[in-house]
Order: C-alpha cells, then sequence, then structure tokens
C-alpha cells in the first residue's frame, strides 16, 4: 500500500484489544454492545431501504457510504462498501448504507446520479435527525464516490469525505479542488475505471488535506486488499474525527 500527501503518512494500525477498554487496574472493560438493524429512509422518490450499524459509546461522527452504479449490480451489499462501512464503525462511528432508488427494496428508478444525490441528502438528513449535531463522514464506492463526494463537499455538517475507486474514466472530479476538509481517496493501481495518471493529477491540485492511499496490483474491486482497506478507513476515522476503538473492522 502505498500512502501519499502532503502530510505525514497514516500509521500502522494496532491490532489492540478486539473492542476491548484496558482499565487503570488492569481489568478488561466490556464494549458496549453493537446493533445492526434495517431503516427506512423517506426519500424524495419514495422509500429507501438501509441498515444502519450502531457501536456502543457516545458516537464521534456519524457515516454514510454510498453503493457503485445500480445499472451494474450495484447495492449497499457490495463488498467494497461493507468493509468501509465496517471500518467506520471500528472507530465508533454509526454508519449507514443503504440502497439508491430503484435498487433493492428502495423505491424509485434510477436516474443517473441526479436523483440519487437527492437520495443520499436525505440519508444525511435521516442521520442528523437522529444523531444531531454530529459530525458526517460521507463516503462511496465507484459511482457512489462521485455522488458521496459531490453532495459531501456542498454539506455544511460534513467533516470528512472518503473516496474508493475513482471512476475518473466517466467522471470528473475538479469539484474537489479547494475542499480542505480531510479526504481519504482509496484507489487500485491496475483500475480501468480511474487511473494513478489521472488521479495524481487530481491530487496534485488539491490542498494537503488530502490523503491518497493505492494499492499495488489490485483493481477496481479491491479484492486482495478489503481487509487493508477497512482499516486504512477506521485509522482516518480515528485520526481526523477523534473515533475510539470500537474494535477491529469486522469481516
Amino acid at each position: 500500500m502505498h500512502a501519499e500527501s502532503g502530510k505525514e503518512p497514516m500509521t500502522s494500525i494496532a491490532g489492540g484489544g478486539m473492542g476491548r477498554d484496558q482499565p487503570g487496574d488492569g481489568r478488561l472493560a466490556a464494549s458496549p454492545p453493537r446493533t445492526t438493524r434495517g431503516v427506512v429512509v423517506e426519500g424524495p422518490a419514495g422509500s429507501l431501504e438501509g441498515i444502519l450499524d450502531i457501536p456502543g459509546g457516545d458516537p464521534p461522527a456519524v457515516a454514510v457510504f454510498c453503493h457503485p452504479h445500480p445499472l451494474h449490480g450495484g447495492s449497499m451489499h457490495n463488498k467494497v462498501v461493507y468493509r468501509a462501512a465496517k471500518g467506520a464503525v471500528a472507530a465508533g462511528l454509526p454508519t449507514l448504507r443503504f440502497n439508491f432508488r430503484g435498487v433493492g427494496r428502495s423505491a424509485g428508478q434510477h436516474d443517473g446520479g441526479r436523483g440519487e444525490a437527492e437520495d443520499l441528502r436525505a440519508a444525511l438528513d435521516f442521520l442528523c435527525e437522529r444523531f444531531p449535531a454530529s459530525p458526517l463522514l460521507v463516503g462511496g464506492f465507484s459511482f457512489g464516490a462521485t455522488v458521496g463526494l459531490g453532495v459531501g463537499v456542498s454539506h455544511e455538517q460534513v467533516a470528512a469525505l472518503v473516496g474508493l475507486g475513482l471512476p475518473l474514466s466517466s467522471a470528473s472530479f475538479e469539484f474537489l479542488e479547494g475542499e480542505t476538509r480531510p479526504l481519504l481517496l482509496i484507489q487500485g493501481e491496475e483500475d480501468p475505471f480511474g487511473s494513478m495518471v489521472a488521479l495524481r493529477r487530481l491530487v496534485e491540485r488539491l490542498p494537503d488535506s488530502v490523503r491518497l492511499l493505492s494499492f499495488p496490483g489490485e483493481g477496481h474491486f479491491f479484492t486482495g486488499v478489503l481487509s487493508q482497506l477497512a482499516e486504512a478507513v477506521t485509522e482516518f476515522c480515528r485520526l481526523h474525527l477523534n473515533g475510539h476503538d470500537s474494535g477491529a473492522p469486522s469481516a
């Protein structure tokens, strides 16, 4: 894994106590219980199905991750989205995954990114209602990165952004120029939908708040490094959102 930015490289993630804290008297205290439940987000085109994963304890922030292209099999159950979300949960962030309109049990039809952006805004409203005043992290994979980053940069409560597998061959990310909030970009160096040459050119125009992690030999779906991807998300959340240790990312 290669880390590139104008700041100190991200440090490796310690295995830790797998969701336990060490009190001063040496006894192990059990982590607060996690809950995972299905939720319904009321979107502009109808109900959107989602999954909200809530770790125990006081959340330092709240996250949402967007899935890849609906017309190519993308859904909230995508492995990359699942692992990234679990990485945020491991840092103590309640995390929402949801299906865009027309996917799974979500109402509506695919709208080329325009309606999906409205779906994400509805999901952010859903989180803001349940976790008032909590900072937000918005992330996404592929098409979901296009939608997530595009909406995230314009939302005042969003404190950090994560883009996975940016599809630079089909979408422009010039809107990130001038973005000063913490931004994590993760890309496979053999991604056919987003070349490292194009991504590095983009990163050169971004502030030092951006962090670029690249995986040699990996394609668009990060098949061999999903655990490392989740760990990178966990560390990013702990570094920039004061995330606490809620255990290692789930497999």
